[in-house]
């Protein structure tokens, strides 16, 4: 993805250059103070010197959101430093790394997203300092957002609101959610969506908005259920571990999934501990979690247009596509055979619409 210049988030690695661009803010809704737009850091030095950080990194921005998907092949622990004019609200999705977050004043840490983990974090305009400890395929995602713009997409009345309000008025660091969230199937499908976006122009922005939108709506919407829930016991680090090999296995076999007793057997566990701590680390059970994938993985191939039903439905491990088809239509509410003509209705002339309109409320 090409980077524009409009910069006003950079972030310093301790011996080079990683420049990350971002936007000019202007908060309304909180009391912050307006900003002038045009108001960038200048990333002309270093956009030469980030070119040879390890790993790589594809960044866009656009209409106050800026998408940033760093990848790192070999395991590594960077340090990095985000100097930056402008409060601004950070979507963070991390996938096999682990990052702790520092103020810069004091050094102290304020929060801490795991593997598979995501969080919403107030950044305000101070230092702050990120330790990023990946494992090899260590992948991170970051949607940030300008405050006003963030603003419009919560209510005075949801959970988060008066956390972030102590923020703006401390003018403090914080991960918005006192704990990391797992990172569920649908929001990796979005996340990788908006990072191999094919469209151009006008639709690539609107595609894009709309998936950074329904982020958001997820990542909100499981702060808010799980906000009135009792705290549970965290697992141990070693279970932790064990539940993040069960969820490899898990994805290498989509198809062939082994059973619960087996699954417990191989990564070292039984299978009562298997179900208490794969639901405390990833958020679901074991065969939600699968059929979430299963989901999601469909979607992408029957997008492409490539596969018939019956042959997706193979690959997800279904014996009869029949079966596949109302696990579909209830998992996504319209039928696989009328997805492409119902995402059509993101960029299609009206006559699409309606056809597509049809085609889902008589399935």
């Amino acid at each position: 993805m090409k980077e524009t210049a409009d910069a006003s988030v950079i972030y310093e690695e301790s011996t080079r250059w990683d420049g990350l661009i971002s936007f000019p803010g202007k908060g309304r809704r909180l009391g912050v103070a307006p900003i002038k737009e045009g108001d960038m850091a200048d990333d002309h030095a270093t956009r030469s010197a980030a070119e040879e950080a390890p790993g790589s990194r594809e960044a866009i921005s656009f209409d106050r959101i800026h998408f940033t998907h760093y990848t790192c092949k070999a395991s590594q622990t960077m340090e990095f430093r985000i100097g930056n004019r402008h409060p601004y609200i950070s979507m963070v999705f991390a996938i096999k790394n682990h990052n702790v977050y520092y103020s810069g004043n004091q050094l102290k840490s304020f929060g801490e997203i795991g593997h598979n983990q995501h969080n919403l974090l107030f950044i305000p305009p101070s230092q702050t300092y990120i330790k990023w400890i990946g494992e090899p395929d260590a992948e991170l995602f970051v949607v940030n957002l300008a405050l006003d713009y963030f603003n419009r997409f919560y209510a005075e009345d949801h959970p988060l609101f008066n956390r972030l309000k102590e923020c703006l008025e401390h003018n403090e660091p914080t991960c918005i959610s006192p704990r990391s969230l797992p990172l569920t199937p649908r929001m990796s499908s979005l996340l990788y969506a908006i990072a191999h976006c094919e469209h151009t122009g006008y639709y690539r922005k609107m595609f894009m908005k709309s998936k950074v939108i329904e982020l958001l709506m997820l990542q909100l919407e499981q702060y808010e259920q799980g906000y009135s829930l009792p705290v549970v016991d965290e697992p141990d680090q070693a279970n932790v571990e064990k539940m993040h090999q069960a969820r490899e296995i898990i994805l290498s076999n989509i198809a062939k999934p082994c059973s619960l007793i087996d699954l417990a057997q191989q990564v070292g566990t039984n299978e009562c501990y298997l179900k208490k701590n794969f639901k405390k680390v990833y958020g679901d059970t074991v065969y939600g979690y699968l059929q979430q994938e299963r989901m999601e993985r469909s979607k992408e191939i029957l997008l492409k247009g490539d596969k018939k039903i019956a042959e997706v439905a193979k690959m997800m491990g279904y014996k009869r596509a029949s079966h596949f088809t109302q696990a579909f239509k209830k998992y996504f509410g319209y039928l696989p055979n009328s997805i492409r003509m119902f995402f059509l209705t993101l960029f299609g002339e009206p006559e699409i619409i309606c056809v597509a309109d049809m085609l889902c409320y008589t399935a």
